[in-house]
C-alpha cells in the first residue's frame, strides 16, 4: 500500500508534464541566439552561489481501513527522512527568450526521455551555445566545487541574472533523472544561497 501511494504521488506531481512531452521530440530551440545577449557570461566576476541539491521521503506511513473496506494511508510525520543527492548536475543559462526556452526543454525533456543522461545532451542544445552555458557535475568536479555529499560551491561568476537546471542524475541504486529550473540572480562580491529540492513536501530543507 505504501509503495501504491508513493506512485500515485510520482504521478499527479510528473502528470502534467508528461502532457506537455507527448507530442514533442528534442531538438534545440527554434528562435535564433544572440550570443550578444549572454556575452556577458564569459567574463570572469566576483559572484559565488553556494547550494545543496536535496530531497526527502517518509519512510513509514499508517495504514487504515475505510469504510468501503479498502486501505488507505497517510505520512508518519516523524519518519520524515532527508536525502542529499549523491550525484548531480548544475547549469547556468544567462537570461535571453532563447535560454528560457532552452531551460525549458531541459527541465522537461529530463523526466519524459530517461536515455538522455546529460543536461548539455547536444539533441536539445546546439553546440554553439554550450560555451555561454557555465556546467559541472559533482562529485566528479572536486572537493574545491562539491565539498560535501548535496553540497557545492560555483565561485568567479558574473553578476547577472540566470536560469539554473540542476539534474538529478542517474545511479546504480537510484535509477532515472529529472531536472529542475529555477531563477538566479548572482550579485558582484557576494554569496547567493540556494536550495533544490525535490521528494516529499519540503517540511524540512537543507542548508546551502
Amino acid at each position: 500500500m505504501t509503495q501504491n501511494k508513493c506512485v500515485i504521488r510520482l504521478f499527479f506531481t510528473l502528470s502534467p508534464l508528461l502532457l506537455l512531452t507527448g507530442c514533442v521530440h528534442p531538438a534545440p530551440p527554434k528562435m535564433p541566439f544572440n550570443s550578444v545577449e549572454v556575452a556577458w557570461a564569459q567574463k570572469p566576476g566576483r559572484a559565488t552561489i553556494k547550494g545543496c541539491v536535496s530531497g526527502g521521503e517518509f519512510t513509514k506511513y499508517y495504514t487504515y481501513q475505510v469504510p468501503d473496506g479498502n486501505y488507505d494511508s497517510y505520512p508518519i510525520e516523524s519518519s520524515f527522512k532527508e536525502i542529499p543527492q549523491q550525484n548531480f548536475t548544475i547549469d547556468l543559462l544567462p537570461e535571453s527568450d532563447y535560454m528560457h526556452s532552452l531551460s525549458k526543454k531541459m527541465e522537461i525533456y529530463s523526466i519524459r526521455l530517461h536515455s538522455y543522461k546529460n543536461v548539455n545532451d547536444p539533441r536539445w542544445v546546439d553546440p554553439s551555445v554550450l560555451s555561454f552555458i557555465p556546467h559541472f557535475t559533482c562529485p566528479m568536479a572536486g572537493s574545491s566545487i562539491c565539498p560535501s555529499v548535496g553540497h557545492f560551491v560555483f565561485s568567479n561568476l558574473p553578476a547577472g541574472n540566470w536560469y539554473i537546471v540542476v539534474a538529478y542524475n542517474d545511479t546504480p541504486k537510484q535509477r532515472g533523472q529529472i531536472a529542475l529550473m529555477q531563477k538566479i540572480t548572482t550579485i558582484d562580491g557576494q554569496t547567493v544561497p540556494y536550495v533544490s529540492w525535490f521528494g516529499a513536501r519540503s517540511i524540512k530543507k537543507c542548508s546551502p
